[in-house]
């Protein structure tokens, strides 16, 4: 199975920011229900050997300031006191590489910007949105189909 640990997560202004940013992107959007941070991305796995108790912190995890990575990926920067804490124990846990960890919700996959300063200006216009949610971890199993992925939750930590 192709496995993740991530934190889900509700985005209460995931509509403004698609309204503000959507008229100058063409791109494939996240839909709400998958939208989360990725603590470490696992690949293909037995799930099994994920399923053991990991330290959660008790705090919120702060969502705010709209990013772009390579004019490729749209994203909402993550912060907490120990997230990067908990990417590390993971990683340390695992054995398994990991890319630099910028903690992030993936919003869009763009293909596409139309109309560059109008972008930058409408990422620009979200600087003041914050939301927080709380620090949980799950294992997921992730299909990939034409239409988007599909996760499916395999266990609580």
């Amino acid at each position: 199975m192709r496995l993740f640990i991530a934190t889900k997560i509700s985005l209460p202004f995931y509509g403004i920011i698609k309204d503000r940013i959507s008229p100058f992107v063409r791109g494939k959007w996240t839909s709400p229900e998958n939208l989360h941070i990725t603590h470490l991305f696992i690949g293909e796995d037995d799930p099994k050997k994920y399923m053991i108790n990991l330290p959660i912190p008790k705090e919120k995890i702060t969502l705010k300031k709209v990013g772009c990575f390579n004019d490729k990926i749209l994203y909402l920067k993550a912060n907490s006191k120990n997230i990067e804490q908990i990417h590390r124990f993971l990683i340390n846990e695992y054995h398994i590489k990991s890319k630099k960890f910028l903690p992030h919700v993936t919003l869009c996959r763009m293909k596409e910007i139309s109309d560059r300063d109008s972008f930058l200006n409408g990422m620009k216009s979200l600087d003041g949105l914050e939301a927080k949610c709380d620090f949980n971890l799950f294992l997921y199993a992730s299909t990939l189909t034409p239409k988007g992925a599909i996760y499916k939750r395999l266990h609580k930590y």
